[in-house]
């Protein structure tokens, strides 16, 4: 019973798309984008002695749906890779992220779309190493960190319009409020500190449909 709901609200979800999104008095005032992430990540972990930035990756996929052309809501699914470095090592903690996000667009300089970002992330912990480069050693440090990591996240971006989506350039900072390491013997708290630098390409959710009922009538 509960595939049969599954499916009936995706095909609900398809033909809405097809009907394109938010009609109101016959305008379209909405949109729905999907695509792919890849980038890089500049992390620290607060209270962490001779400490500085860690560079990693962070790799995903985006969903956006507009609730109206300049406001909208994003969120999604993304591996990202934090920690902290010093001389000697490097402590690198992998998460899986899943952000939600308010973003505010625009059109300036020429571009398809100039916006700000705003909202809260929620990691789960993946791992955690340490890993010391000269010795070539890694020690697994997962017990010593907690499973769930949450903080706000701010950022801007600007977007390039393409013939089937949106080229999209992303900066964000993640700021931690949560204490991320258990049984912590000090009164010190260890947060994360990430900007993050990410090339996304969103595929215009709508168009793409559309695209693909053609394809299925054409063939039949």
């Amino acid at each position: 019973m509960k595939k049969i709901l599954l499916l009936a609200a995706l095909l609900f979800f398809v033909n809405t798309l097809s009907a394109q999104l938010f009609n109101i008095a016959g305008h379209e005032i909405g949109f729905a984008y999907l695509g792919p992430k890849v980038g890089s990540t500049f992390s620290k972990i607060t209270n962490t002695d001779n400490s500085k930035v860690r560079t990693g990756f962070q790799i995903g996929a985006v969903g956006e749906i507009g609730l109206t052309r300049s406001l909208s809501v994003e969120s999604e699914i993304t591996f990202i890779s934090k920690g902290v470095a010093t001389d000697l090592y490097a402590t690198r903690v992998n998460y899986l992220s899943i952000p939600l996000l308010a973003k505010l667009s625009f059109r300036a300089l020429g571009l398809s779309r100039v916006y700000a970002t705003g909202g809260t992330y929620n990691n789960i912990r993946t791992n955690a190493k340490v890993v010391y480069d000269q010795q070539g050693q890694s020690f697994d440090e997962t017990h010593h960190y907690k499973t769930f990591d949450w903080g706000l996240a701010l950022g801007a971006g600007a977007a390039y319009d393409t013939k089937y989506g949106l080229l999209c350039l992303d900066l964000r900072y993640d700021l931690g409020i949560v204490d991320i390491t258990r049984e912590n013997a000090t009164n010190q708290r260890f947060t994360n500190r990430t900007l993050g630098a990410v090339l996304t390409f969103k595929y215009d959710a709508v168009d793409l449909f559309i695209r693909m009922r053609k394809k299925q009538a054409d063939d039949n």
